[in-house]
């Protein structure tokens, strides 16, 4: 049942994840328009995450699907450890907003209104915050995961209406675009948008022998397609995920065509490896939960140390950008390899991993 080639696709995805949460705390911007091309094809990651646990969906539960034994799993190796995490910085916030009141007497009002109206169910649900870098993708997934039965109903229908239903689906999501999340209703906004994904990926898992025969040797043609993709979205003047309210028109959503087209072409190019073992990827990849838990965490130590000695990276410099990068992403693998080690029998409940 394991495919070395989707373990390894987990392992890019989480590099593309990482590397694009890093811009922001690196003081990089990319200016040129090839530099705006190359964000528009190296961000967005979370699509590759999607698609791969719809493809393991269908791949690895299908056949003996239960469930409840399914959302038990995922709620203890998934939900748990974000729970967990995202309490913590909650717990350190209120009690900052409190303590400050408490010792300044005379703005305790202030301090009183701002800790009874901190929207912790917000957070809860979209991960929005210094906090919670990437988090929202955490209630997003279980969201999808409660609505397995759906999607096993989907695998069930003929091939000609699951391409239909699909497609359907699809063309409405590149129409509505990613959540704002200025309310907690945003995370709905991203189950909507991310099923064709799921589906996509599902649909690659049950016709992936044809796939590999038929685009086997081709993924040039995918590359070069994925490459006009970034280009066209940028010479549109959109740069990144397109993010909007639902019902407001802003044109189509490029950045989902390319890489729902990535996904294809990292499908088929990673199977060429499928017999191959790629030590360092299968690492990254067998850690890529807790990588994804920690590394919004190292960003926010840098952050926080930014402020404190009031000081910031030299502006968009490519090598800083690379050093810092792989900076937050080697401490994130270091500290799941430290916890998987400290903790073997608890780390999934604490980081996932």
């Amino acid at each position: 049942m394991h495919l070395n080639s989707i373990n390894y696709f987990r392992g890019i995805a989480i590099l593309f994840i990482v590397f694009g949460h890093c811009l922001g705390v690196a003081d990089f911007k990319y200016i040129s328009i090839p530099g705006k091309a190359i964000f528009n094809l190296t961000t967005g990651g979370t699509t590759f995450f999607v698609f791969i646990s719809g493809f393991l969906f269908h791949h690895v539960f299908y056949k003996k699907f239960k469930f409840q034994r399914f959302l038990i799993k995922k709620s203890k190796y998934v939900l748990f450890p974000y729970l967990i995490l995202s309490t913590i910085p909650i717990v350190c916030l209120l009690l900052s907003i409190a303590i400050s009141g408490i010792l300044s007497l005379t703005s305790f009002p202030l301090y009183y209104e701002a800790l009874s109206s901190f929207p912790i169910a917000k957070h809860y649900l979209t991960g929005v915050g210094k906090s919670f870098f990437g988090y929202w993708y955490i209630p997003f997934i279980m969201i999808i995961f409660t609505m397995s039965p759906i999607f096993i109903q989907f695998i069930k229908l003929k091939l000609k209406t699951q391409i239909l239903i699909a497609s359907f689906l699809f063309i409405g999501s590149i129409f509505m675009h990613r959540g704002t999340y200025q309310s907690m209703f945003s995370i709905f906004q991203e189950v909507v948008f991310y099923i064709p994904i799921y589906l996509f990926g599902i649909l690659c898992s049950e016709k992936k022998e044809y796939l590999y025969s038929k685009l086997t040797g081709k993924e040039f043609y995918l590359f070069t397609l994925i490459i006009s993709l970034a280009v066209l979205q940028t010479y549109t003047g959109k740069f990144g995920n397109y993010i909007k309210n639902p019902f407001t028109f802003a044109g189509i959503d490029i950045m989902s065509i390319q890489k729902i087209i990535f996904c294809l072409f990292f499908m088929i190019l990673l199977h060429r490896f499928e017999h191959y073992k790629l030590s360092v990827l299968d690492t990254i990849a067998k850690n890529s939960f807790g990588i994804f838990f920690i590394h919004g965490i190292v960003i926010m130590g840098i952050k926080i140390i930014k402020e404190e000695f009031d000081f910031s990276f030299t502006s968009n410099s490519v090598i800083t950008y690379g050093l810092i990068a792989t900076l937050v992403f080697s401490l994130s693998l270091i500290t799941t390899l430290l916890v998987k080690k400290v903790f073997p029998k608890y780390s999934k409940y604490l980081i996932g991993s």
